[in-house]
């Protein structure tokens, strides 16, 4: 598999030789940098030859290395399946994947209403948000001359961009991005933590565009005659937002990274003749964020490269080892500048549907990189890579800059928007009518009541007429259920 290096020389997912290894077990894996588990020294084998490895503990399946059979698992719906539940007695998938786990007609109904919703996150929309967004962020720092393109820009980028397309104030914005930092990077434990929170946030926004539609992304979801339950609706939002986050952060962090590596690539961009769209063309094929990912299974005996796997395994695919494939893709990857048959947003029916929106996205988050911080250089001898099976990304990119001298407010997030802070207003606790009426005395004994003049109607004492508050006092009014979403806010407690 293509690996990026760090400091050390070995990438993630290698070691000292060089070779790949398997996402779980570990093993040794054949590729462009590896050689065979059981004769390292030996040739390589073919990119069509699969590899058994172990998609999760206990779970054995195949690594597809090749580029053709990772577009056929990709493409072939009769012969491979996104749906767990036939082959894992669980139902639950072995290993993280971003596409729906559904097949046919029930993938068809929960697909369309995302599909449709983003349509309507035109560019006019998208673009002024990534463009307030990015000011802001990169205006954070424009004083100091400094800054990590990933933990300060890429990473919080598209969480506080789907937070305002999701139809919510900025407050929610920065929530978002802060669990998005500990679910990815926090370790097992934190993301542990994290995941009430997330099921809060997504259910949290349903409830609140049910009862209150907006103009925004979640209410045209909700309001799609394909009529989702609020539970798919929130599943759906999930999804497009765990599937995309990473993606997104590191096609900028991958992307800027070249621009600063290679001049060549540098000056064809700023000059105009690498177009924003071909560049991440570029990127996809040689620095594709999205390292292996899972979620085919065999829908009957297949066979590969003389290789005859089961029905029923599961597959891990690897975009690493296909966009390295010599059989597909020349040495120079700058030729494949437009060339947009790369795997990286999926293909066949469970290709990416947010394609468009996350390349409008991208590109403006790099030209606002480009254009704001004037004479940008690295900050570091060489970056370092994650460690990760699935993920090809940085851990931090610094870079300098020239200053503006502009100073931001200190230890103040600032909004991208306005905040329009969601807040029931509740009434004060009732304090009577303007005239009191008299409070209630116990019943007085019969001769006293008749000496008084107050007459009885059956067994109850009535009033004589006149005597009580002139106007009547209100009852206290039920107090109204928290907004989730508030709520979650007000627990919340920024890292």
């Amino acid at each position: 598999m293509h690996q990026g290096t760090g400091a050390s020389g070995e990438g993630p997912g290698q070691d000292g030789t060089g070779a790949a290894r398997c996402p779980v077990g570990g093993e040794r894996l054949p590729g462009p940098r590896g050689r065979h588990a059981a004769n390292p020294e030996g040739p390589r084998p073919r990119y069509g030859e699969p590899v058994p490895t172990e998609v999760a503990p206990g779970v054995h399946g195949w690594l597809l290395l090749g580029y053709k059979e990772n577009l056929q698992a990709l493409r072939d719906q009769d012969h491979f399946s996104a749906d767990p539940r036939p082959w894992i007695p669980s139902g639950r998938q072995p290993a993280h994947t971003g596409a729906l786990p559904r097949d046919g007609e029930e993938h068809r109904r929960l697909r369309a209403p995302v599909v449709d919703a983003l349509a309507g996150v035109a560019t006019p929309r998208l673009v002024p948000i990534v463009e307030r967004v990015a000011s802001h962020l990169l205006g954070r720092a424009a004083a100091e001359g400094r800054i990590d393109l990933i933990g300060q820009f890429a990473a919080p980028l598209p969480a506080l961009v789907l937070n305002e397309v999701f139809g919510l104030p900025d407050d929610y914005g920065r929530l978002l991005a802060d669990l998005a930092h500990r679910l990815w990077d926090g370790g097992p434990e934190a993301a542990e933590a994290v995941e009430p929170a997330m099921r809060s946030y997504f259910t949290g926004l349903v409830a609140r565009k049910r009862a209150r539609p907006g103009e925004d992304l979640t209410s045209r979801l909700l309001a799609h005659p394909h009529g989702l339950t609020d539970e798919e609706a929130a599943e759906a939002l999930s999804r497009m937002w765990e599937s995309g986050h990473e993606l997104t952060t590191h096609l900028i962090g991958n992307a800027l990274l070249k621009l600063l590596t290679d001049p060549s690539v540098w000056t064809a961009y700023v000059g105009g003749t690498l177009t924003p769209e071909d560049f991440i063309d570029v990127v996809m094929w040689t620095d594709c964020p999205v390292r292996t990912i899972a979620g085919r299974y065999t829908a009957a005996d297949v066979s590969f490269a003389g290789t005859r796997i089961r029905r029923g395994a599961p597959l891990l695919l690897s975009f690493d080892s296909a966009h390295t494939d010599p059989s597909v893709v020349p040495r120079d990857g700058f030729a494949m500048a437009g060339n947009r048959s790369h795997l990286a947003w999926g293909a066949g029916a469970h290709r990416c549907p947010a394609t468009g929106f996350t390349r409008e996205l991208v590109r403006t988050a790099i030209d606002a990189v480009v254009d704001r911080l004037r004479g940008m250089v690295l900050d570091t001898e060489g970056p370092a890579w994650r460690d990760s099976p699935t993920v090809h990304g940085l851990e931090a990119l610094p870079v300098r800059f020239a200053p503006t001298g502009e100073r931001a407010e200190p230890d103040r997030d600032e909004p991208t928007v306005p905040l329009r802070r969601f807040r029931r207003k509740r009434r004060p606790a009732p304090q009577g009518a303007r005239y009191q009426a008299p409070l209630a005395r116990k019943e007085p004994a019969r001769e006293t009541a008749e000496a008084a003049g107050v007459r009885r109607v059956g067994t109850r004492a009535a009033a004589p007429a006149g005597v009580g508050a002139r106007y009547q006092a209100p009852f206290a009014p039920p107090e109204e259920e928290a907004d989730p979403l508030e709520r979650l806010l007000e627990d919340w407690r920024p890292r």
